[in-house]
């Protein structure tokens, strides 16, 4: 355990530090991780007051403290704040929190800053498999976790099989981006497809399939809470373990872990988390990237502290772009999904830039 540990700092640290003043670097960080989560937390408890009264009407502080503890459903402004916003914005956080630390758990195990649930290609496999199910064998409600979990199987292993075709074996990072392009690039052409083949059929999901929050995602919210709950508390039982991983394979292995057990026993976690958020509210991208490097920007990337943070995160990059799909364009809504993308396409092009500028220099 202590070696351990002090592989970890030598890890996040500057190597150059003296044995007399590691203790203190260490107390610093910790008092760092500590603050980031305090203000992750408060900020989301703003953003949280904040989604309950923006709208296309503005609901005031104590109209929305009263419909939360004096709720009256023969009030419309009651009915809003209750029926619409409070559920969308435990739906949002479900899956900014999920998504994130689906991401980054790809990240630490693969040792790949770029890579996410949306640019493996899951998002697109898992809905992908989704239609097929609808269309080939009349799936509904829970019953479509399961082909969106094959589907995301699917993509993980067609993109790692790309990968290594395009780096011939290899383990150059950005082959995984590649051959997750590829992946998504298959798998939106067979939604594409399929939908083809019966466009009314599938007139209803056209919000989903796009991923957006709608004011009913509760209903199967209710049935993969736990998927997302498990996953979650799994990934902080072997937080530890998955850390190593960070170190490399073979210090890995002489600090006794399994590199090829934590592998895939990360792998079985991450995938259902990101299926959980993808059957909700579909394919919102760029979460899984976006919310981790925050994460190792302010506090660094292991430790438990780093896996709430990293959750907390995601909800209130998913909160916040809620909140802009409502009130921008009000009364229209826009789909979060597209709302996301824009957002999240710059930020994964300056991920891009600066991971290729640091690995040149």
């Amino acid at each position: 355990m202590h070696q351990y540990s002090r592989c970890l700092r030598h890890h996040d640290s500057r190597p150059n530090l003296r044995p007399r003043h590691r203790a203190s670097a260490g107390k610093r960080r910790r008092m760092k991780a500590g603050l980031g989560l305090a203000l992750a937390t408060v900020v989301l408890c703003l953003l949280c007051a904040l989604h309950l009264a923006a709208g296309a009407r503005f609901s005031s502080p104590a109209l929305v403290v009263d419909a939360l503890f004096n709720h009256d459903p023969r009030n419309y402004q009651h009915v809003v704040v209750i029926k619409q916003r409070l559920t969308r914005l435990v739906v949002a956080g479900y899956a900014g929190a999920v998504l994130s630390v689906s991401g980054l758990l790809f990240q630490k195990i693969l040792r790949n800053d770029l890579v996410s649930p949306s640019t493996l290609g899951i998002n697109s496999g898992a809905v992908a498999f989704v239609i097929l199910g609808i269309y080939i064998f009349e799936l509904n409600g829970a019953a479509l976790f399961w082909p969106a979990l094959i589907g995301g199987v699917a993509a993980v292993a067609v993109t790692f099989l790309a990968a290594g075709l395009v780096s011939r074996g290899g383990r150059d990072p950005l082959s995984l981006i590649l051959g997750g392009a590829m992946t998504a690039t298959l798998f939106s052409s067979a939604t594409t497809f399929a939908i083809s083949l019966d466009p009314d059929r599938f007139g209803n999901l056209m919000g989903w399939l796009v991923g957006d929050i709608g004011n009913f995602d509760y209903q199967p919210l209710a049935w993969l809470w736990p998927v997302g709950l498990a996953g979650i508390g799994l990934a902080f039982i072997l937080c530890r373990q998955i850390d190593l991983l960070t170190l490399g394979t073979e210090q890995a292995a002489m600090l006794g872990a399994d590199p090829r057990l934590v592998r895939a026993g990360t792998l079985a976690l991450a995938i259902p988390l990101a299926i959980s958020a993808v059957c909700v509210v579909g394919p919102i991208g760029f979460v899984g990237l976006v919310a981790p490097h925050i994460t190792r920007l302010l506090i660094g990337e292991t430790g438990r502290v780093a896996l709430a943070f990293c959750a907390l995160c995601g909800a209130v990059i998913v909160i916040t772009a809620d909140i802009a799909a409502r009130t921008l364009l009000a009364p229209q809504l826009l789909q979060v999904g597209t709302v996301m993308a824009l957002c999240g396409g710059i930020a994964f092009l300056v991920i891009v830039v600066t991971t290729l500028r640091r690995r040149v220099a």
